[in-house]
C-alpha cells in the first residue's frame, strides 16, 4: 500500500507527464477545428461572410455591389475584433480556412493565458493546470459568439499582466496591460467589465495581505495601485460609458433565478452539440463545485488575508451577477447565464489553485477534468464531421449561382439532418446561418445576415434595403418554418431575390399558412436549379 502510494505521488509530480498531457490537450483542440472541412457554429458563418465583405471593401473589390446593401461603421464599439481579425487573415487564406486559423489563435491564447494565470496563483508543476482544456469549447463558442469567446482568452492575459505590473511597475508591464485591455474592450464589453472587477479586487487583496505593513501603509499601497489601474483603464472606461449611454443605459432589473443553481451543477454551458455531453459536463461541474467547497473550508480556517483573495471577491461578484441579473439588459438579449456561468467556474478554478493545500486532491481532480475534456471531445468531433458534410451539401449549389446575386436561404432544420434524416445536433442550432458560407465563395448577398442588423458590428445594413425590416418581419426567415415576402421586398426596396436555397425541406411545412403562401410564390416565380446529394439542399433560380 505504501509502495503504491509512493508511486502515485511520484507520478503526480512528474513534470514530463504534465507537459505531455498539455501537448495532447492542444493537439485534440486543434484536431477538432482542422479535421472537419468546416468547423460549424451558429453565428460563425456570419462572422466569416462579414469579414469577407469587409476585406473586399478594404481592397476595393465588389464595392459597387456591396455598397448598395452595407455601410462600414468605424465607431469605437465593442464586438469588432472577430470581423477585423478574420478580414485580415483573408489577405493570406480564404474565408473558411481563415476561420480555422482564427479559432486556432483562440485556442492558443485561451489555453496559454489560463495556464499562466493558474500557474501564477498556484503551482506550475501541478496536474490541476489541465483543467484549462475543459473550458475551451463552450456553448458560447458553439453558438458562434466569437467575440465573447475570444474575450475570455483576453481576460486571462489582462489579469496576468496586471499581477505582473503590481509586482514590478515598469513601462513594459504597463504597456502589455494596456494592450490587452484594448483587445478585450473591442472584443466584448462584458468580459472587459469582469476583468476590471477582478483587477480592482486584486488591488485590495494585495494591499491587505502584506503582514509587514501597518494599516496606513496598506492604505497607501491600495491607493497607489488603484490610481495606476484607473489611469490605465481610463480611455476604455470613457468609451464604455459612451457606448452604454448610446445603447440606452443598462436597464437592469434584478431578480433571483433559482433554476440557475441547477444549471451550475450541470455545468450546462460547456455543452456544445450533443446530449452525450451532459453526463461529462455534470461530472466536471460537480467536481469544480465540490473542490471549491473544500477550498473554502481551508480558507476559512486560515483567517489570514491572501494576496490572491481578489479572485474570491470576484467570484462573489460574478455569483451575484449570475444569480440576479436578467437575460436582457441594455435593450438587448445578453444571455447572461451563458456568459457569466463560464466566469464563475473560471474563478472557481483560480480560487482552488491558491486556496486548496491538498496537492494530491488537486492533481487527481485535474486528471479527472482532463478525462472529461477527452470524453466531451468524442461526441463533438463526430458531430462536427457530420455537420461539415451537411454544410458541403447545403452550399453545393453555389456553382449554379451567378456573381452579384441575392440569395434567400430557408432553413427548415437548424439542428441539421444527416443523409439518413437523423438530427445532427440536439443541443444547438448549428445550421441557423450556415448559408452565409456561400457569400465567402462568390460575391453574392445572403440575406439572413443578422449581424449587419445590429449597430455595434463593423458591417451594417443600409436601412432602405435591410431585409430584416422589409423582407423578414418578426422572426421571419429565422423562424420555424421560415417566412419571407419576396415580391413585397422587391416592390419596397427594388432588390430582386435571384435564388432561394432550401435546407431540409419536406411537405409537412405546408401546413403553416404563412409558409404555404411563400411556397406558392416560389413555385410561381422560380424553378429548381440544383438538388444536392440526398436531396437535403434545393436551389431555386428565378424564372
Amino acid at each position: 500500500m505504501q509502495i503504491s502510494l509512493a508511486i502515485f505521488i511520484e507520478v503526480m509530480n512528474n513534470k514530463k507527464i504534465i507537459s505531455a498531457l498539455v501537448v495532447l490537450g492542444f493537439v485534440l483542440c486543434l484536431l477538432q477545428i482542422w479535421v472537419p472541412a468546416f468547423f460549424l457554429t451558429g453565428d460563425g458563418p456570419c462572422h466569416v461572410n462579414n469579414a469577407q465583405i469587409l476585406h473586399d471593401f478594404w481592397c476595393g473589390k465588389n464595392v459597387e455591389f456591396y455598397s448598395r446593401f452595407f455601410q462600414v461603421s468605424y465607431q469605437p464599439n465593442p464586438n469588432w475584433m472577430a470581423t477585423f481579425v478574420i478580414a485580415l487573415l483573408i489577405f493570406v487564406v480564404k474565408g473558411v480556412v481563415a476561420e480555422k486559423f482564427f479559432l486556432s489563435i483562440y485556442v492558443i491564447l485561451y489555453a496559454s493565458g489560463f495556464y499562466l494565470l493558474l500557474g501564477k496563483a498556484g503551482s506550475r508543476n501541478s496536474f490541476w493546470l489541465l483543467v484549462v482544456f475543459v473550458f475551451i469549447f463552450t456553448t458560447s463558442l458553439s453558438k458562434g459568439f466569437y467575440n465573447f469567446t475570444f474575450s475570455i482568452a483576453f481576460y486571462f492575459w489582462v489579469v496576468w499582466t496586471w499581477l505582473r505590473f503590481m509586482e514590478k511597475k515598469n513601462w513594459v508591464n504597463a504597456s502589455l496591460f494596456f494592450l490587452f485591455n484594448f483587445l478585450i474592450f473591442f472584443t466584448h464589453l462584458l468580459a472587459f467589465t469582469f476583468s476590471c472587477i477582478t483587477c480592482a479586487s486584486l488591488v485590495l487583496s494585495y494591499a491587505l495581505s502584506d503582514a509587514n505593513l501597518d494599516l496606513r501603509a496598506k492604505t497607501l499601497v491600495f491607493i497607489r495601485n488603484m490610481v495606476w489601474l484607473l489611469l490605465l483603464l481610463l480611455p476604455f472606461l470613457v468609451l464604455m460609458h459612451w457606448f452604454t449611454e448610446k445603447e440606452g443605459g443598462l436597464q437592469i432589473h434584478l431578480g433571483l433565478h433559482r433554476s440557475r443553481i441547477f444549471d451550475l451543477i450541470d455545468f450546462k454551458y460547456i455543452i456544445n452539440v450533443r446530449e452525450a455531453e451532459v453526463v461529462y459536463a455534470r461530472i466536471a461541474g460537480i467536481t469544480l463545485i465540490g473542490l471549491m467547497f473544500v477550498s473554502f473550508i481551508f480558507r476559512a480556517i486560515d483567517k489570514r488575508i491572501h494576496k490572491y483573495d481578489g479572485f474570491f471577491l470576484s467570484l462573489l461578484f460574478l455569483g451575484f451577477v449570475y444569480m440576479l441579473f436578467p437575460e436582457e439588459f441594455m435593450g438587448h438579449l445578453i444571455l447572461i447565464t451563458v456568459r457569466a456561468q463560464l466566469f464563475v467556474f473560471i474563478l472557481m478554478a483560480c480560487c482552488i489553485s491558491y486556496m486548496l493545500p491538498l496537492t494530491w486532491l488537486k492533481n487527481a481532480a485535474g486528471v479527472l477534468l482532463f478525462g472529461c475534456f477527452i470524453a466531451l471531445s468524442v461526441p463533438r468531433f463526430l458531430c462536427q464531421e457530420s455537420a461539415a458534410k451537411g454544410v458541403s451539401d447545403y452550399v453545393s449549389g453555389i456553382d449554379s449561382v451567378k456573381p452579384y446575386s441575392v440569395i434567400l436561404p430557408l432553413d427548415f432544420s437548424p439542428n441539421g439532418r444527416d443523409f439518413k434524416g437523423e438530427m445532427i445536433t440536439d443541443k444547438n442550432w448549428l445550421f441557423v446561418h450556415a448559408a452565409q458560407y456561400m457569400g465567402t465563395m462568390k460575391p453574392c448577398l445572403v440575406v439572413d445576415n443578422y449581424e449587419a442588423n445590429l449597430e455595434y458590428f463593423p458591417l451594417v445594413w443600409k436601412q432602405g434595403v435591410n431585409p430584416y425590416n422589409h423582407l423578414s418581419r418578426g422572426q421571419g426567415i429565422e423562424s420555424q418554418p421560415p417566412f419571407a415576402r419576396i415580391a413585397e421586398y422587391k416592390d419596397i426596396t427594388g432588390v430582386k431575390v435571384d435564388y432561394v436555397a432550401m435546407w431540409c425541406y419536406n411537405d409537412s411545412f405546408l401546413a403553416d399558412t404563412n409558409f404555404n403562401k411563400l411556397y406558392k410564390e416560389i413555385n410561381r416565380d422560380f424553378h429548381v436549379l440544383h438538388v444536392s446529394k440526398g436531396g437535403r439542399s434545393i436551389l431555386y433560380g428565378r424564372n
